[in-house]
Protein backbone atom coordinates (compact mmCIF):
# COMPACT_ATOMS: atom_id res chain seq x y z
CA UNK A 1 0.00 0.00 0.00
CA UNK A 2 1.38 3.78 -1.29
CA UNK A 3 2.19 6.10 2.00
CA UNK A 4 -0.94 8.33 2.39
CA UNK A 5 0.35 11.97 1.23
CA UNK A 6 1.69 14.59 3.60
CA UNK A 7 -1.24 16.87 4.62
CA UNK A 8 -3.81 14.39 2.95
CA UNK A 9 -5.54 14.06 6.40
CA UNK A 10 -5.92 17.36 7.72
CA UNK A 11 -7.42 18.62 4.17
CA UNK A 12 -10.06 16.07 4.33
CA UNK A 13 -10.60 17.27 8.24
CA UNK A 14 -10.72 20.54 6.73
CA UNK A 15 -13.60 19.49 4.24
CA UNK A 16 -15.19 17.29 6.67
CA UNK A 17 -15.70 20.58 9.08
CA UNK A 18 -15.90 22.89 6.17
CA UNK A 19 -19.89 20.69 5.15
CA UNK A 20 -20.42 20.37 8.68
CA UNK A 21 -20.35 24.42 9.27
CA UNK A 22 -22.46 24.81 5.59
CA UNK A 23 -25.27 22.12 6.44
CA UNK A 24 -25.56 23.21 10.05
CA UNK A 25 -25.66 27.37 8.86
CA UNK A 26 -27.90 26.25 6.07
CA UNK A 27 -30.43 24.00 8.69
CA UNK A 28 -30.45 27.24 10.97
CA UNK A 29 -31.43 29.26 8.20
CA UNK A 30 -34.31 27.20 6.76
CA UNK A 31 -35.57 27.22 10.60
CA UNK A 32 -35.31 31.23 10.78
CA UNK A 33 -37.42 31.39 7.20
CA UNK A 34 -40.00 28.83 8.49
CA UNK A 35 -40.24 30.03 12.18
CA UNK A 36 -40.18 33.60 11.82
CA UNK A 37 -41.18 33.96 7.97
CA UNK A 38 -41.72 37.50 6.73
CA UNK A 39 -41.70 39.01 9.96
CA UNK A 40 -38.30 40.30 10.15
CA UNK A 41 -35.79 41.66 7.45
CA UNK A 42 -33.63 38.68 8.10
CA UNK A 43 -36.48 35.77 7.35
CA UNK A 44 -37.23 37.89 4.72
CA UNK A 45 -34.06 38.01 3.26
CA UNK A 46 -32.86 34.55 4.01
CA UNK A 47 -36.26 33.72 1.83
CA UNK A 48 -35.53 35.43 -1.07
CA UNK A 49 -32.16 34.04 -1.61
CA UNK A 50 -32.99 30.50 -0.21
CA UNK A 51 -32.46 28.65 -4.10
CA UNK A 52 -28.59 30.35 -3.77
CA UNK A 53 -28.07 28.77 0.06
CA UNK A 54 -29.92 25.81 -0.49
CA UNK A 55 -28.97 24.20 -3.69
CA UNK A 56 -25.25 22.95 -2.63
CA UNK A 57 -27.13 20.64 0.00
CA UNK A 58 -28.60 18.76 -2.75
CA UNK A 59 -25.43 17.94 -4.38
CA UNK A 60 -23.15 17.60 -1.44
CA UNK A 61 -25.78 14.87 0.22
CA UNK A 62 -24.34 12.25 -2.27
CA UNK A 63 -20.28 13.30 -1.83
CA UNK A 64 -20.33 12.48 2.44
CA UNK A 65 -22.86 9.80 2.59
CA UNK A 66 -20.18 7.99 -0.06
CA UNK A 67 -17.50 9.41 1.99
CA UNK A 68 -19.28 8.15 5.27
CA UNK A 69 -19.08 11.54 6.84
CA UNK A 70 -22.39 10.77 8.62
CA UNK A 71 -22.65 14.15 11.15
CA UNK A 72 -22.23 15.90 7.84
CA UNK A 73 -25.03 13.94 6.10
CA UNK A 74 -26.99 14.30 8.74
CA UNK A 75 -26.78 18.20 8.89
CA UNK A 76 -27.44 18.49 5.41
CA UNK A 77 -30.49 16.60 5.58
CA UNK A 78 -33.27 19.55 5.65
CA UNK A 79 -31.62 22.04 3.07
CA UNK A 80 -31.19 18.99 0.81
CA UNK A 81 -34.85 18.22 1.31
CA UNK A 82 -36.14 22.13 0.62
CA UNK A 83 -33.49 22.40 -2.29
CA UNK A 84 -34.89 19.14 -3.94
CA UNK A 85 -38.73 20.71 -3.70
CA UNK A 86 -38.04 23.74 -5.15
CA UNK A 87 -35.83 22.11 -7.61
CA UNK A 88 -36.51 18.48 -8.47
CA UNK A 89 -40.22 19.28 -9.96
CA UNK A 90 -38.54 21.33 -12.62
CA UNK A 91 -36.54 17.96 -13.79
CA UNK A 92 -39.66 15.92 -13.63
CA UNK A 93 -41.46 18.53 -16.02
CA UNK A 94 -38.81 18.42 -18.77
CA UNK A 95 -39.13 14.07 -18.40
CA UNK A 96 -43.12 14.95 -19.04
CA UNK A 97 -43.95 17.64 -20.64
CA UNK A 98 -47.80 18.73 -20.81
CA UNK A 99 -48.77 18.32 -24.22
CA UNK A 100 -51.93 20.64 -24.72
CA UNK A 101 -52.39 22.84 -27.27
CA UNK A 102 -52.98 26.12 -24.96
CA UNK A 103 -55.95 28.50 -25.22
CA UNK A 104 -54.84 31.99 -23.87
CA UNK A 105 -51.10 33.16 -23.20
CA UNK A 106 -50.88 35.43 -20.60
CA UNK A 107 -47.75 37.45 -19.48
CA UNK A 108 -46.93 40.03 -16.97
CA UNK A 109 -43.88 42.49 -16.93
CA UNK A 110 -42.57 44.76 -14.65
CA UNK A 111 -41.15 47.68 -17.00
CA UNK A 112 -39.22 49.41 -14.18
CA UNK A 113 -40.40 52.19 -15.35
CA UNK A 114 -38.82 53.42 -18.90
CA UNK A 115 -36.09 50.97 -18.68
CA UNK A 116 -37.94 48.36 -19.99
CA UNK A 117 -39.54 49.60 -23.17
CA UNK A 118 -37.25 47.77 -25.06
CA UNK A 119 -38.08 44.02 -23.60
CA UNK A 120 -41.96 45.54 -23.63
CA UNK A 121 -41.38 45.49 -27.29
CA UNK A 122 -40.05 42.49 -27.54
CA UNK A 123 -42.22 40.63 -25.53
CA UNK A 124 -45.18 42.11 -27.52
CA UNK A 125 -43.04 40.80 -30.70
CA UNK A 126 -41.98 37.70 -29.95
CA UNK A 127 -44.47 36.09 -27.47
CA UNK A 128 -47.56 37.90 -28.82
CA UNK A 129 -49.36 37.49 -25.29
CA UNK A 130 -53.64 37.93 -25.37
CA UNK A 131 -53.58 39.35 -22.10
CA UNK A 132 -50.78 41.71 -20.61
CA UNK A 133 -50.34 42.61 -16.87
CA UNK A 134 -47.54 45.53 -16.61
CA UNK A 135 -46.74 46.65 -13.41
CA UNK A 136 -44.38 50.50 -12.85
CA UNK A 137 -46.04 52.00 -15.61
CA UNK A 138 -45.69 55.70 -15.22
CA UNK A 139 -48.75 58.02 -16.08
CA UNK A 140 -46.31 59.65 -18.69
CA UNK A 141 -45.38 56.32 -20.53
CA UNK A 142 -49.35 55.89 -21.41
CA UNK A 143 -49.60 58.32 -24.60
CA UNK A 144 -46.82 56.31 -25.91
CA UNK A 145 -47.91 53.19 -25.48
CA UNK A 146 -51.65 53.73 -26.78
CA UNK A 147 -49.86 55.11 -30.02
CA UNK A 148 -47.50 51.83 -30.43
CA UNK A 149 -49.58 48.97 -28.91
CA UNK A 150 -52.92 50.33 -29.20
CA UNK A 151 -53.93 48.36 -31.93
CA UNK A 152 -52.16 45.19 -30.83
CA UNK A 153 -54.33 45.61 -27.61
CA UNK A 154 -57.28 47.51 -27.81
CA UNK A 155 -58.97 46.93 -24.63
CA UNK A 156 -56.95 48.34 -21.75
CA UNK A 157 -57.15 49.34 -18.18
CA UNK A 158 -54.62 51.25 -15.89
CA UNK A 159 -54.95 51.37 -12.44
CA UNK A 160 -54.61 54.78 -10.13
CA UNK A 161 -50.97 55.42 -9.50
CA UNK A 162 -49.50 54.70 -6.67
CA UNK A 163 -47.82 56.79 -3.96
CA UNK A 164 -44.30 56.57 -5.77
CA UNK A 165 -46.43 57.83 -8.91
CA UNK A 166 -46.33 54.76 -10.93
CA UNK A 167 -49.21 52.13 -11.44
CA UNK A 168 -50.15 48.49 -13.38
CA UNK A 169 -52.60 48.20 -16.37
CA UNK A 170 -53.53 45.51 -18.41
CA UNK A 171 -54.07 44.98 -21.86
CA UNK A 172 -56.08 42.64 -23.85
CA UNK A 173 -56.91 41.67 -27.15
CA UNK A 174 -60.31 40.57 -25.41
CA UNK A 175 -62.72 43.21 -24.49
CA UNK A 176 -62.96 44.49 -20.88
CA UNK A 177 -66.17 44.42 -19.58
CA UNK A 178 -65.77 45.62 -15.72
CA UNK A 179 -63.18 47.26 -14.04
CA UNK A 180 -63.71 47.38 -9.82
CA UNK A 181 -61.05 48.77 -7.85
CA UNK A 182 -59.59 46.78 -5.08
CA UNK A 183 -60.60 47.43 -1.27
CA UNK A 184 -59.32 46.20 1.67
CA UNK A 185 -56.23 46.13 1.01
CA UNK A 186 -53.41 47.37 4.39
CA UNK A 187 -52.42 51.06 4.48
CA UNK A 188 -49.36 51.16 2.33
CA UNK A 189 -50.44 48.55 -0.48
CA UNK A 190 -50.22 49.65 -4.38
CA UNK A 191 -53.88 50.38 -5.99
CA UNK A 192 -55.05 47.60 -7.97
CA UNK A 193 -58.25 46.80 -10.27
CA UNK A 194 -60.05 43.45 -10.96
CA UNK A 195 -60.54 43.54 -14.64
CA UNK A 196 -63.00 41.32 -16.20
CA UNK A 197 -62.69 40.14 -19.95
CA UNK A 198 -64.96 38.23 -22.19
CA UNK A 199 -62.60 35.53 -23.56
CA UNK A 200 -65.17 33.90 -25.95
CA UNK A 201 -67.60 34.24 -23.87
CA UNK A 202 -66.48 33.01 -20.66
CA UNK A 203 -65.82 35.65 -17.96
CA UNK A 204 -61.65 36.07 -16.83
CA UNK A 205 -61.23 38.11 -13.96
CA UNK A 206 -57.71 39.87 -14.42
CA UNK A 207 -55.32 41.25 -11.45
CA UNK A 208 -52.31 43.02 -12.29
CA UNK A 209 -50.30 42.97 -9.14
CA UNK A 210 -47.59 44.82 -7.23
CA UNK A 211 -46.77 43.73 -3.64
CA UNK A 212 -45.38 46.19 -1.70
CA UNK A 213 -41.97 47.14 -1.94
CA UNK A 214 -39.04 46.12 0.79
CA UNK A 215 -36.96 48.83 1.87
CA UNK A 216 -33.76 47.18 2.18
CA UNK A 217 -30.72 48.43 4.06
CA UNK A 218 -32.12 52.10 3.73
CA UNK A 219 -31.51 55.07 5.80
CA UNK A 220 -34.12 56.42 8.45
CA UNK A 221 -35.04 58.92 5.87
CA UNK A 222 -36.11 56.50 3.48
CA UNK A 223 -37.95 54.50 5.44
CA UNK A 224 -39.75 57.18 6.61
CA UNK A 225 -40.55 58.40 3.01
CA UNK A 226 -41.91 54.73 1.87
CA UNK A 227 -45.20 54.16 2.20
CA UNK A 228 -44.87 50.48 3.06
CA UNK A 229 -42.41 51.54 5.96
CA UNK A 230 -39.08 49.36 6.97
CA UNK A 231 -38.63 45.82 5.65
CA UNK A 232 -40.46 43.85 8.29
CA UNK A 233 -43.53 46.40 7.98
CA UNK A 234 -43.17 46.11 4.49
CA UNK A 235 -43.13 42.20 5.00
CA UNK A 236 -46.20 42.43 6.73
CA UNK A 237 -48.07 44.92 4.27
CA UNK A 238 -47.09 42.10 1.26
CA UNK A 239 -48.69 38.69 3.48
CA UNK A 240 -51.84 41.38 3.99
CA UNK A 241 -51.74 41.96 0.14
CA UNK A 242 -51.96 38.42 -0.55
CA UNK A 243 -54.36 37.37 1.75
CA UNK A 244 -56.50 39.57 0.08
CA UNK A 245 -56.00 38.82 -3.41
CA UNK A 246 -56.29 35.05 -2.96
CA UNK A 247 -59.94 36.34 -1.16
CA UNK A 248 -61.18 38.08 -3.95
CA UNK A 249 -59.82 35.13 -6.33
CA UNK A 250 -61.84 32.94 -4.06
CA UNK A 251 -64.77 34.93 -4.48
CA UNK A 252 -64.50 35.46 -8.26
CA UNK A 253 -64.27 31.62 -8.74
CA UNK A 254 -66.42 30.68 -6.64
CA UNK A 255 -68.80 33.29 -9.11
CA UNK A 256 -67.91 30.61 -11.84
CA UNK A 257 -64.87 33.15 -13.29
CA UNK A 258 -61.70 32.14 -14.22
CA UNK A 259 -59.02 34.05 -12.34
CA UNK A 260 -55.48 35.38 -13.50
CA UNK A 261 -53.47 36.92 -11.02
CA UNK A 262 -50.21 38.26 -12.27
CA UNK A 263 -47.13 39.95 -11.46
CA UNK A 264 -44.35 41.55 -9.37
CA UNK A 265 -44.51 40.21 -5.51
CA UNK A 266 -41.51 41.19 -3.98
CA UNK A 267 -41.24 37.67 -2.61
CA UNK A 268 -39.72 34.36 -3.62
CA UNK A 269 -41.45 30.79 -3.02
CA UNK A 270 -39.87 30.21 0.58
CA UNK A 271 -41.49 33.89 1.09
CA UNK A 272 -45.13 34.10 3.18
CA UNK A 273 -47.26 36.30 0.07
CA UNK A 274 -46.34 33.04 -2.02
CA UNK A 275 -47.40 30.52 -0.10
CA UNK A 276 -50.54 32.49 0.96
CA UNK A 277 -51.79 32.73 -2.47
CA UNK A 278 -51.51 29.21 -3.06
CA UNK A 279 -52.59 27.96 -0.49
CA UNK A 280 -56.16 29.60 -1.32
CA UNK A 281 -56.30 27.90 -4.51
CA UNK A 282 -54.49 29.68 -6.95
CA UNK A 283 -51.87 27.55 -9.02
CA UNK A 284 -48.69 28.63 -9.66
CA UNK A 285 -47.99 28.34 -13.67
CA UNK A 286 -44.42 27.76 -13.60
CA UNK A 287 -44.31 25.42 -10.31
CA UNK A 288 -47.08 23.45 -12.34
CA UNK A 289 -44.91 23.18 -15.65
CA UNK A 290 -41.67 25.18 -15.38
CA UNK A 291 -38.63 23.53 -16.41
CA UNK A 292 -36.06 25.73 -14.61
CA UNK A 293 -35.76 27.68 -11.79
CA UNK A 294 -36.82 31.09 -13.38
CA UNK A 295 -35.49 33.81 -11.51
CA UNK A 296 -36.73 37.36 -13.03
CA UNK A 297 -35.12 39.18 -9.91
CA UNK A 298 -32.33 41.26 -11.70
CA UNK A 299 -30.06 40.27 -14.86
CA UNK A 300 -29.73 36.57 -15.83
CA UNK A 301 -29.65 34.39 -14.21
CA UNK A 302 -31.14 36.83 -11.43
CA UNK A 303 -31.69 35.97 -7.32
CA UNK A 304 -35.03 35.44 -7.17
CA UNK A 305 -38.10 34.15 -8.64
CA UNK A 306 -40.49 36.85 -7.75
CA UNK A 307 -42.82 37.50 -11.21
CA UNK A 308 -45.61 34.82 -11.22
CA UNK A 309 -48.53 34.11 -13.14
CA UNK A 310 -50.98 32.54 -10.89
CA UNK A 311 -54.49 30.76 -11.90
CA UNK A 312 -57.33 29.28 -11.41
CA UNK A 313 -59.82 27.73 -13.39
CA UNK A 314 -57.09 27.49 -16.44
CA UNK A 315 -54.51 24.26 -16.93
CA UNK A 316 -50.94 25.02 -17.08
CA UNK A 317 -49.27 24.60 -20.63
CA UNK A 318 -46.08 26.10 -21.03
CA UNK A 319 -44.44 29.20 -19.00
CA UNK A 320 -40.80 30.96 -19.96
CA UNK A 321 -39.20 34.09 -19.12
CA UNK A 322 -38.62 36.78 -21.80
CA UNK A 323 -35.56 39.76 -22.28
CA UNK A 324 -35.73 42.48 -19.74
CA UNK A 325 -34.25 44.84 -21.79
CA UNK A 326 -33.17 47.84 -19.23
CA UNK A 327 -35.65 46.36 -16.94
CA UNK A 328 -34.66 45.15 -13.40
CA UNK A 329 -37.34 42.08 -14.10
CA UNK A 330 -37.39 39.32 -17.17
CA UNK A 331 -41.12 39.10 -18.15
CA UNK A 332 -43.20 36.38 -17.67
CA UNK A 333 -44.77 34.30 -20.17
CA UNK A 334 -47.83 31.36 -19.53
CA UNK A 335 -49.54 29.42 -22.15
CA UNK A 336 -52.87 28.66 -20.57
CA UNK A 337 -55.91 26.19 -21.46
CA UNK A 338 -59.20 25.56 -20.74
CA UNK A 339 -59.87 22.70 -18.31
CA UNK A 340 -60.51 19.56 -19.32
CA UNK A 341 -59.31 20.25 -22.98
CA UNK A 342 -62.37 22.18 -23.65
CA UNK A 343 -60.77 24.43 -26.19
CA UNK A 344 -62.18 27.38 -27.93
CA UNK A 345 -62.84 26.32 -31.63
CA UNK A 346 -60.53 28.12 -33.64
CA UNK A 347 -59.49 29.72 -30.09
CA UNK A 348 -56.28 32.24 -29.89
CA UNK A 349 -53.70 29.05 -28.84
CA UNK A 350 -54.24 27.56 -32.12
CA UNK A 351 -51.52 29.64 -33.94
CA UNK A 352 -48.98 29.93 -31.08
CA UNK A 353 -45.19 29.06 -31.18
CA UNK A 354 -44.71 28.05 -27.32
CA UNK A 355 -43.36 30.63 -24.88
CA UNK A 356 -39.39 31.41 -26.14
CA UNK A 357 -39.99 29.74 -29.52
CA UNK A 358 -38.73 32.01 -32.38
Amino acid sequence: MPPTPPGRPARRHAAHALVLGYGGCATLALAVVLVSSDAHAVGYVLGLFALWWLAPALLLVPLTTAARWWWSTAALTAPAVAAGALLVPYALHRVDPVDRTPDLRVATFNTSGHRGTDGLARLVDDAAPDVLALQEVRPSQRAGYEARYGSRYPYRSWSAPSSQGDGDAVWSRFPITAVEPVTGLPAGARPADVVTLDVGGRPVAVVSVHLASPCLFCSARAVARSPAGSTGDAARVRVGEARRFADLAAQRRGAGQAVVVAGDLNSAELNEPLRELRSHGLLDVHRAVGTQPGLTRGSSPGFARVDVVLVAGFDPVATSEGAPGGSTHSPVVADLAWPGGNSLEGGPGRAYRRAGDR
